[in-house]
């Protein structure tokens, strides 16, 4: 199929938009001050389009709408902001602006590329594909169809068919980082983790400086890798970088917080619930950053509000359980371990720490019934054995206890041995008989 001379223009002004002025955060005043014709204005919209600023992007970028000679890469720019910013309608909004292809052959691509990327965005991978037929016929090899064509079958789950497509769209987009950003997801939906990695890695050398591809890492190594020191100089720059993002700013708090920088965590935090208390774990997060702090009254109000808004939120019901233990209330305490049990089957802190609160208050009972079910999911975990040993002590079981204690120093997890080897020998040392 023959390539039309305005579609090579389109091809190639998409393909050098990376090089035509992308920025972080800091860097926006000077191009504001640079944008003082209609080139800079694009600039400058794209950068605050990468900066996360989203809405100043389409404004300026509309204002540009009427520039003939630019208008065909105004109005792509103002589609990718409608794309980064995930909301269908105005996104399919922007791509019908392209001319109707009856009144103008030539943008026919560029309509069906927008509109399948619009389709694609609301997950109707069928529409998608019906544009993405039509645009093949014109220009087969072109870098953005072979994006909207990786992402249709990433979302058909066809491995085979999005690695190909990912691979073509690198090959057609060079210094674009989207390609290798969704070959990255593509890995990482199919459980191929060391693909993924290498993929986000591939996608941060290509554009070092997209808070996009930053924060994918970040989040990649957070919640996959729970490798929180390696998400962390990642996230930090994709804080930075695209600070009116909530969810990297809240991820950048998680990170700090489970690398001990809880001053940090709390203040970035804080400043997150402000900006956007209604996005999803921010509550959460804050209140553990509060536990963190010793804050514990403190942290009770937004866990509880985190638990109204998602009910099935574990991290959440563990804060607020930690939290009214240390606030004496022990009998709400245990129904809310109980609570975040039932929120995180796969997690043994819970019914650990459920145990541990039943042992302070005298329930041995209680405490054995959840290590015994801690045990049986995994019988060397040597806090549980070391606990279990705790509690035979308690009930004068000594034979149970110097066991359990004993099989704790060869378990995993960290333990206090020197408690441990303390206790044994307690145990060891000859009963003294008591007379009446």
């Amino acid at each position: 199929m023959h390539t039309t001379a305005r579609s090579l223009v389109f091809a190639a002004l998409v393909a050098l938009a990376p090089s035509l002025g992308f920025a972080q955060e800091s860097a926006l005043p000077t191009l504001r001050t640079a944008a003082t014709d209609s080139a800079g204005q694009v600039r400058l919209a794209r950068a605050l389009r990468r900066a996360g600023h989203y809405d100043e992007a389409a404004r300026l970028l509309q204002d540009n709408v009427g520039v003939a000679s630019m208008r065909e890469e105004v109005l792509w720019e103002l589609a990718r902001v409608r794309f980064d910013q995930g909301v269908f309608q105005p996104a399919r909004s922007a791509c019908e602006r392209f001319p109707l292809p009856r009144n103008n052959p030539a943008g026919a691509f560029r309509r069906r590329v927008c509109m399948a990327r619009a389709y694609l965005l609301w997950n109707r991978v069928a529409l998608a594909e019906r544009e993405i037929n039509a645009a093949r016929a014109i220009n087969g090899s072109d870098g953005e169809l072979q994006l909207a064509i990786a992402d249709a079958r990433r979302l058909a789950s066809d491995l085979a068919g999005a690695e190909a497509a990912y691979r073509a769209a690198e090959a057609a987009l060079p210094g674009r980082d989207e390609p290798a950003l969704g070959l990255a997801a593509l890995y990482e939906m199919f459980q191929r983790l060391d693909d993924a990695q290498r993929a986000y890695a591939r996608a941060i050398e290509i554009d070092a400086t997209d808070p996009a591809a930053a924060l994918a890492m970040g989040r990649f190594l957070l919640k996959r890798r729970n490798d929180a020191a390696a998400a962390l100089p990642h996230l930090r720059r994709a804080a930075q970088d695209r600070p009116r993002h909530p969810e990297g700013t809240l991820l950048f708090g998680e990170a700090l917080l489970a690398t001990g920088a809880a001053e940090e965590a709390l203040r970035v935090l804080t400043e997150a619930a402000q900006a956007a208390p209604t996005q999803t774990g921010v509550q959460s997060a804050l209140g553990r950053a509060l536990n963190a702090a010793h804050r514990y009254a403190e942290a009770e109000a937004p866990l509880r509000l985190a638990i109204r808004q998602v009910d099935t939120d574990g991290a959440a019901w563990a804060g607020l359980a930690d939290a009214l233990e240390h606030l004496g209330r022990e009998p709400e305490a245990m129904t809310t371990w109980d609570g975040a049990i039932d929120r995180s089957p796969g997690d043994v802190t819970p019914r650990l720490r459920a145990a541990q609160l039943a042992q302070r208050t005298h329930q041995g009972a209680l405490a054995r019934a959840y290590l015994d079910r801690v045990l049986t999911d995994d019988p060397q975990l040597a806090p549980a054995l070391y606990l279990r040993g705790v509690v035979a002590m308690d009930e004068g079981d000594r034979t149970n206890a110097r066991n359990y204690l004993t099989q704790a120093l060869a378990g995993h997890g960290e333990v206090d041995r020197a408690d441990i080897q303390r206790r044994i020998a307690e145990l060891d040392a000859p009963q003294r008989i008591r007379r009446r």
